[in-house]
């Protein structure tokens, strides 16, 4: 680089230090960052998140607005179904967990006495088998006259797995997002609300906020057009920014010191450990007992899961049990997924840096990578021997 090159890119720096200073600063006064969706963890758990989702929705809920938050919600979404229909707002009753054969439980429903309409909600839990085509079977009972689809939300509005449609049809579930349709709903929702109603407002723009984080989007607008300014001031500061830019990819770094720096060292003590790609997920695997399951690290520790390697009719539900008790005592989280031995997607920190501003944590991995890889290393291969004690 040349040394204007460096001269730039240093300025840049700084002046861009300055304004997450004067942001920070301004934040310290207001209070205007503090978020207890973020805090608590809100925006991550299905369940409480599905709780939340279902009170505005519902006439009667704790808002006491009546009807209004659920009539912008089927104006939001409405448009976005291949074969609208109507549903009487003013009569409709909304359920969060709603228990049907099985002991299964729609996460939310609504339903006027003529329409019923479940919503699957995914954030970080995999589908279940048939999830999507019981429900679609159990509504039909409900709708006998009307094809009313699972309304099937996820963050980025992807498909449903073929594991879980199993024989229902394409026009039998409606794929939505928390990024484009829920976040649509809830800022008219907010705009919607009477200035005078200062708690609701709060707490909408708060929600709001903790789902643009789930969905990586940011929150700091107002601090990155400032930096953009200045990033754009000159083609010199863009060709600074764009070498800032290709040196910080830490997320990237992080993913490939984990499979090259801390697998090696696994694999000192596990020959049979390996790097795996399942999904959006990128792992060690470890196989633990006699091959009769996999322990999974995924390499931001956001995902640890234990999988079954086992035939259906062979399995060990004492021992599964055990080790479902011991990855929750190693972990301090519970199981979050219904149907897998153990899984924690989504929730989870390496555990030195569970306080780490997020902008910050993929750099304290990269650098942990790189610098003390066999402490990573030991995490995982304890965890692993651990798992190999359990007995029945």
């Amino acid at each position: 680089m040349e040394k204007t090159s460096e001269n730039t890119v240093c300025q840049l720096l700084t002046d861009v230090a300055e304004v997450r200073k004067q942001f920070e600063a301004k934040w310290r006064q207001t209070g205007e960052k503090y978020n207890l969706f973020n805090v608590a963890g809100i925006a991550h758990k299905e369940v409480i998140m599905c709780r939340v989702l279902a009170d505005l929705l519902d006439p009667h809920g704790k808002h006491c607005q009546g009807s209004r938050y659920l009539r912008l919600f089927w104006e939001t979404i409405s448009p976005k179904l291949k074969s609208p229909f109507e549903i009487s707002i003013e009569n409709t009753k909304v359920t969060a967990e709603y228990v049907i054969d099985e002991n299964r439980r729609i996460d939310i429903t609504l339903e006027d006495g003529r329409i019923f309409v479940p919503i699957e909600v995914k954030i970080w839990a995999g589908d279940q088998p048939k999830q999507v085509a019981d429900y679609f079977a159990f509504a039909k009972t409900k709708n006998q006259n009307s094809h009313i689809p699972v309304l099937y939300l996820t963050v980025d509005g992807r498909e449903s797995s073929d594991f879980s449609k199993a024989g229902a049809g394409k026009d039998d579930y409606a794929p939505l997002s928390f990024r484009d349709d829920i976040l649509a709903w809830l800022e008219a929702c907010a705009k919607n609300t009477p200035e005078t109603i200062v708690p609701i407002r709060e707490n909408l723009k708060q929600l709001i906020a903790a789902i643009k984080s789930l969905c990586g989007k940011s929150e700091d607008a107002e601090m990155e057009d400032e930096i953009f300014k200045l990033i754009t001031k000159d083609d010199d500061s863009v060709r600074a920014a764009l070498a800032i830019c290709g040196a910080v990819d830490f997320n990237n770094k992080a993913l490939e010191t984990f499979k090259c720096n801390v697998l090696e060292l696994v694999k000192k003590t596990f020959p049979d450990a390996e790097y795996a790609v399942d999904e959006g997920w990128y792992f060690i695997q470890v196989s633990i007992m006699g091959g009769n399951y996999l322990l999974d690290v995924n390499y931001d520790w956001k995902s640890l899961h234990i999988e079954n390697c086992v035939d259906e009719k062979e399995r060990n539900h004492q021992i599964e049990d055990r080790i479902t008790q011991k990855m929750a005592e190693i972990t301090n989280r519970k199981n979050e997924n219904k149907n897998g031995i153990f899984a924690i997607y989504g929730t989870y920190r390496y555990s030195d840096f569970e306080s780490v501003d997020e902008n910050l944590y993929f750099y304290k991995l990269c650098k942990l990578y790189t610098e003390r890889p066999q402490e990573a290393a030991d995490k995982i291969i304890n965890i692993a021997r651990a798992l190999e004690n359990v007995k029945a």
